[in-house]
């Protein structure tokens, strides 16, 4: 990592972030973003899925390999189980097609005046739209751990959660589409 890689490393991880579920309504509250919020309780899931769909995206939100994940008519999904140490978001594209499932490794998942939160610990799983698997942000766990921000156990219960997370999705990319599918469906019917 060379010095200007760890100045921007520095600044994006002062402080453990807590994102609430709520963050696209509050950045553009006069946005024609669909934003709603139900709690689940089946056998596939219990916990509260926020479904988002960017009518009209102010902005278009571009990832690595020019990949969009938010435009017109993207549809988000984040599932938060108040049980787990693992947030899943499901990005689809306009034609209702998975563009890719990031797992979110989180110290805690929570809810505050009804809107559901997750302390973000940095390391990330994404699996996507071809099955492939990638463990991100190992860096940014480091650099926390290595300047207080986390301490050393929850260094190892990131790592310990992405790694009983990855065996888990190996070989389940069709139940998984299933799965996140289902919800998605639910919410456009409403």
């Amino acid at each position: 990592m060379d010095k200007l890689e760890s100045i921007e490393l520095a600044d994006n991880i002062k402080t453990l972030r807590r994102r609430y579920a709520n963050r696209h309504k509050i950045k553009k509250p006069d946005s024609n973003l669909i934003y709603i919020v139900k709690y689940i309780s089946d056998e596939n899931f219990k916990g509260d899925v926020c479904y988002y769909n960017f009518k009209d995206a102010d902005i278009k939100i571009i990832i690595s390999d020019d990949k969009i994940i938010i435009d017109n008519n993207y549809k988000l999904l984040e599932f938060y189980d108040y049980t787990s140490k693992v947030k899943l978001s499901a990005f689809y594209n306009n034609n209702n097609e998975i563009i890719e499932w990031y797992f979110d490794i989180a110290k805690e998942i929570g809810k505050e005046n009804e809107v559901p939160y997750e302390d973000d610990l940095y390391l990330d799983v994404v699996v996507k739209s071809n099955g492939e698997i990638i463990l991100l942000d190992e860096d940014e766990l480091k650099y926390a751990l290595n300047n207080s921000i986390i301490t050393k156990e929850e260094y190892e219960m990131a790592y310990r959660e992405a790694k009983n997370l990855i065996k888990l999705l190996n070989y389940k990319k069709e139940e998984l589409w299933k799965f996140t599918n289902k919800y998605l469906y639910f919410f456009e019917q409403i």
